[in-house]
């Protein structure tokens, strides 16, 4: 709760997730002391930080590594952190007891032969972001607190909270999730395209080891990953229609195994259940606009990815990445950070790339996840010719990477 009834800053930030984060702790470690930050969270401090309430884990790219690396965070992170040491794809009926990898993807195809990706726990991510903003004196929490409304002035943004609190503020930055109240509020449109299935995730264990192996069951339902997490573990990732996934987490653990093993396989021995699996509804969010004047949305508010492309968190840590650079340079010139010619920048700079990334994941869910015998031939042809064409195979490392396209400073592990 606040001290005084009136409040100011340079930034507020809501949303205390892995945007909001991040983008609070690039900039104070890009310029400590130069910018008052208030953190607006629904959830308590200790609640948020704990992570209790979310069993996910994410693929981190190489890129966003390096990123947490330059502020300070994957320190704190590296010992949870599993690297993807191979990926393979296959493309199969269900029943099919064998799947052959069609394509396979390792390390030393990659740039300077450095992994991709690493799989980390969403809980970990957030106690590492957390971790790293404690006792900074820029940063104000208002937990649990939300905003009921903002007014956008000429030379500060006057933001009221369900607590009685007003803050000023001269960048309000809206990483409030896919059902942005904030971007509802700003009168922002959003296109919103709706899925008849569901991502199941849960954690297993195994009895034999990965080996950082990521593998990517192409099913007629949707994608089914099995991604590597730190021991003989793996997180699950499984794309299925709504009312059957309903049905398989109704029916209880034993029937829940039981189907886990048909997509599973037995390559890794006997599996165990470690964590309560739920399921998410898949859509696709994609704001009409990133800015207005003095406002900001950013992460899964400005754009939420299909679960097929795996992207969501390194896209909205991209926009970390712009963003905290956009502002960083602004101050530095001088300039004031919440005009929207400054503003406008980052939204030039993520939104093609977020809009690209929407509809190529959308593009690719429509040509895998179906049964058609006709398709799944044209598509195994094309991943094993894919399969023979080293160059190819480094330019899909690269951008599986996160190493593509114009790059944010922090993207390339430099600081601001």
């Amino acid at each position: 709760m606040m001290d005084h009834p009136h409040t100011r800053f340079d930034i507020v930030i809501v949303g205390g997730s892995f945007v909001g984060l991040a983008l609070a702790r690039a900039l104070v470690a890009a310029a400590p002391g130069s910018f008052r930050i208030a953190m607006v969270e629904r959830m308590p401090v200790a609640q948020a930080r704990a992570g209790a309430f979310d069993g996910r884990s994410a693929a981190i790219t190489a890129s966003v590594k390096a990123m947490l690396d330059a502020v300070g965070v994957w320190g704190r992170l590296a010992a949870d952190a599993q690297p993807i040491l191979r990926i393979e794809l296959t493309d199969s009926a269900l029943e099919t007891p064998i799947r052959t990898s069609l394509l396979g993807l390792d390390v030393r195809e990659a740039p300077a032969g450095e992994p991709t990706a690493y799989l980390v726990e969403n809980a970990k991510l957030r106690e590492a972001l957390m971790g790293a903003l404690d006792g900074t004196a820029e940063i104000t929490w208002f937990a649990p607190d939300e905003v009921l409304s903002f007014d956008t002035g000429e030379t500060e943004m006057s933001v009221r909270l369900k607590s009685g609190g007003t803050l000023a503020a001269r960048v309000l930055v809206a990483a409030d999730g896919q059902k942005s109240a904030l971007r509802d509020m700003a009168k922002i449109g959003a296109t919103v395209w709706t899925s008849d299935k569901k991502g199941i995730v849960a954690t297993v264990a195994h009895e034999k080891p990965h080996g950082g192996l990521a593998i990517q069951h192409f099913l007629p339902a949707g994608p089914f990953a099995i991604l590597p997490l730190t021991g003989n573990r793996s997180s699950i990732v499984w794309t299925e229609y709504a009312k059957e996934a309903d049905r398989i987490l109704a029916s209880g653990d034993t029937v829940f195994m039981v189907e886990l093993q048909k997509r599973f396989g037995g390559q890794f021995g006997e599996l165990t259940l470690l964590s309560k699996p739920s399921a998410y509804p898949l859509t696709m969010t994609l704001a009409r606009e990133f800015v207005r004047p003095r406002f900001v949305l950013a992460g899964d508010a400005a754009h939420g990815l299909h679960w097929i492309a795996g992207q969501g968190l390194n896209h909205g840590l991209k926009d970390v990445a712009a963003l905290a650079e956009v502002i960083v340079d602004a101050a530095r010139l001088g300039l004031d950070i919440g005009q929207i010619d400054v503003l406008k920048r980052y939204e030039r700079w993520r939104r093609f790339d977020s809009t690209t990334s929407a509809f190529s994941a959308a593009a690719l869910n429509r040509l895998f996840s179906n049964d058609s015998m006709a398709l799944r031939m044209v598509r195994t042809a094309g991943l094993k010719a894919v399969d023979r064409l080293t160059p190819l195979k480094s330019l899909f490392m690269k951008e599986a990477a996160g190493l593509t396209g114009d790059l944010p400073r922090l993207l390339r592990g430099q600081t601001l």
